[in-house]
């Protein structure tokens, strides 16, 4: 697992950014990491962030492999998070990402659970209930430049944390 201090806002817009970012980030490592390396099945990330106290927040990205397997691949992890604070993603995986994140939001929007966790945030928060529905237009305004910027602000190179668990009785 590799771990980076993220502690964004609890604006909307920010946490939708972060959001698509981890999207984006998850698709385009289990890309490399599966499809390419042909190394691990599953690759996540995801953010613990327990609102609305602050300072806590992490960005989380994990995987399983073999242990000769992990450096490799926790380089290979850094070196696309460098290339997406460098150049951004592509407009396609953005995309992708977005389109992902629209097929949730209207599934979600289904249900009762769903507002009833809404509903709770958002008076947790002291937010506008309003911007709940306003979501689709969240997500309609990411770009790959927004993107870009938040790999930038929320995967910081010099505050991240590897920690790796090995079986036991396997040599290091």
């Amino acid at each position: 697992m590799i771990s980076f201090f993220a502690d964004p806002s609890p604006d909307p817009v920010e946490q939708e950014n972060v959001a698509e970012a981890m999207t984006v980030l998850q698709t385009s490592l289990r890309d490399i990491l599966r499809e390419e390396l042909g190394q691990t099945y599953n690759v996540s990330v995801s953010l613990s962030q327990p609102l609305p106290q602050r300072g806590a927040g992490r960005v989380e990205v994990s995987f399983g492999a073999s242990p000769d397997n992990i450096g490799a691949m926790t380089d290979r992890v850094m070196k696309e998070i460098k290339r997406l604070q460098d150049e951004g993603p592509s407009a396609d995986l953005t995309n992708r990402a977005k389109e992902g994140a629209r097929r949730t939001f209207e599934t979600a929007v289904k249900q009762n659970g769903y507002w009833l966790r809404r509903l709770a945030t958002v008076h947790l928060m002291e937010q506008n209930p309003a911007e709940i529905v306003k979501r689709t237009e969240r997500i309609d305004a990411v770009t790959p430049e927004a993107m870009r910027e938040t790999f930038r602000r929320y995967f910081p190179m010099e505050r991240y944390t590897a920690v790796t668990l090995v079986p036991q009785g396997t040599p290091q």
